[in-house]
């Protein structure tokens, strides 16, 4: 990502400046519901631009620690202890820091702070509450940043997708949180500023990797002048626009054309009696069989009777009230969701594990950032996989023979052979192989081990799946060779 892809470590921090931007706002929200109704934001919240860029170099720190954490290339179970040890240390960290500034280096008493926080949720635990919420989110999102090229058209929808959410998320802010408009604006205008550096250099690289003298070098510097100037200058003229455009402005030039207003308003207010005039005989007759009609009908009867209620002792205890009534309860089911989402990240972070530096730095074949694929069918991809094949480094190795046939399927659809929804492997191998033509039989061996994996629990081994990397590797070779 930061590290083993320089040409597109523009667009992960551009990136991850939509995501908080369009995330903030929500998160905020929630604090303020939490508190009751006479909360209000610490001073430290107050200031929105603080904020977006504090969490914004959080989740660019995040992204560098997942980098880092790949390229030491620790095998399991110790590099999943490292990236547990990571999340959970990092949430607290956070706290420790935001929350409880004050308190001595060595009192640990914020400790049992946060852990009542989170299983007894009493007062004062929201903002203890917000900062885990917002860590755990930074951390799906890096554990999210390896599974999809950053294509143009995977950007643009990401950023249509949270221009919908920016604009729902600051409503939010201002009419439930009743937060002033201008600290919702601040999120509002970085989404958008951050969204037209991505957008711009997603198309960039798309365009780069059409061209035949493209080299895979990165953005000079005064292209990257040039970008940023053109971002400026648009949002900048924007809201300049946005500032003069007010309510106040507009009806003064509408005042303008008032004697044309008043002018059409005459003239619709007769068109409309002498319609009316026209229609009156139609509705008395109207009118009157209505009436004739209700005159032939009687009047319902009304049965009267006791409606015995329940007695409220001998209802049934909801979940809500066992939750709050039974502790342990409420301890296991807390526990419980802590176990699954610590899963999710382990799962996604587990996609990753066995590539090695070489294969994240390659151009744009390469599976990228993702953000904004749908995560609930990844999610059920995973777990099929977890399903036939355990976890270990079977997982693994099938999680690595998907990725790899993915990018092939990829690179071919840029070559104009793309894949059907829901085409079987076997019948896409004559295409594929008209896609590369020189290359039938790693073609082969990588669609019958795809198959194997997708479909069946057969492994794939070590040995096998060194082959089948270099068998992409040297697919990958000829489609950015020029044709």
């Amino acid at each position: 990502m930061l590290l083993t892809n320089r040409r597109h470590r523009l667009l992960f921090m551009a990136l991850a400046g939509m995501e908080v931007a369009w995330f903030i706002p929500f998160a905020l929200t929630l604090f303020l519901w939490l508190q009751g109704e006479d909360a209000r934001l610490p001073a430290l919240l107050r200031a929105p631009t603080v904020v977006l860029l504090a969490c914004w170099g959080v989740l660019v720190l995040y992204l560098l620690a997942a980098d880092l954490l790949n390229r030491w290339q620790l095998e399991s179970p110790a590099r999943d202890i490292v990236m547990l040890l990571l999340v959970i240390g990092a949430s607290f960290l956070t706290v420790r820091i935001i929350v409880f500034p004050t308190l001595q280096l060595l009192d640990l008493r914020w400790l049992g702070a946060v852990v009542g926080a989170i299983f007894n949720q009493g007062s004062g635990s929201a903002a203890i509450l917000l900062v885990l919420l917002v860590n755990l989110f930074l951390w799906i999102r890096v554990a999210l940043a390896t599974d999809r090229s950053l294509t143009f058209f995977s950007v643009g929808l990401s950023f249509r997708l949270g221009m919908l959410l920016t604009l729902a998320g600051n409503t939010l802010l201002i009419l439930a949180a009743r937060q002033p408009v201008s600290s919702a604006l601040v999120y509002f205008w970085s989404f958008f500023g951050f969204g037209l550096i991505a957008v711009a250099l997603a198309r960039m690289d798309d365009k780069a990797m059409g061209a035949q003298q493209s080299t895979g070098a990165a953005l000079p510097w005064s292209r990257l002048g040039q970008l940023l100037t053109m971002v400026g200058l648009m949002m900048g003229a924007t809201i300049g626009a946005a500032d003069y455009y007010t309510p106040q402005n507009i009806r003064t030039v509408l005042g303008w054309f008032s004697p044309l207003w008043n002018a059409l308003g005459w003239v619709l207010a007769r068109l409309f009696f002498f319609l009316f005039w026209l229609m009156l005989p139609f509705l008395e007759w109207l009118s009157e069989v209505i009436r004739q009609l209700l005159a032939g009908i009687e009047p319902p009867k009304i049965v009267e009777q006791e409606l015995g209620l329940p007695d409220p002792s001998a209802t049934p205890m909801t979940l809500s009230e066992m939750v709050r009534t039974f502790a342990f309860v409420r301890y296991c089911l807390i526990a419980g969701i802590i176990v699954v989402i610590l899963t999710v990240i382990w799962i996604l972070f587990a996609r990753t594990r066995q590539r090695t530096i070489s294969e994240e730095a390659e151009a744009t074949a390469n599976e990228g950032l993702a953000w904004g694929e749908n995560p609930l069918h990844r999610l059920r991809t995973l777990a099929d996989l977890f399903r036939r094949h355990g976890l270990g480094p079977r997982l693994l190795a099938a999680i690595s023979v998907q990725n790899i046939y993915a990018n092939v399927c990829r690179l071919a659809s840029r070559r104009g052979y793309p894949r059907r929804l829901a085409q079987p492997p076997d019948e896409y191998l004559p295409q594929l192989e008209r896609a590369f033509p020189d290359h039938a039989e790693q073609l082969v061996r990588l669609t019958a081990a795809y198959m194997r994996v997708h479909y069946g629990d057969q492994p794939v081994e070590a040995a096998e799946l060194d082959q089948l990397r270099e068998d992409f590797a040297h697919i990958r070779t000829t489609s950015a060779a020029p044709t």
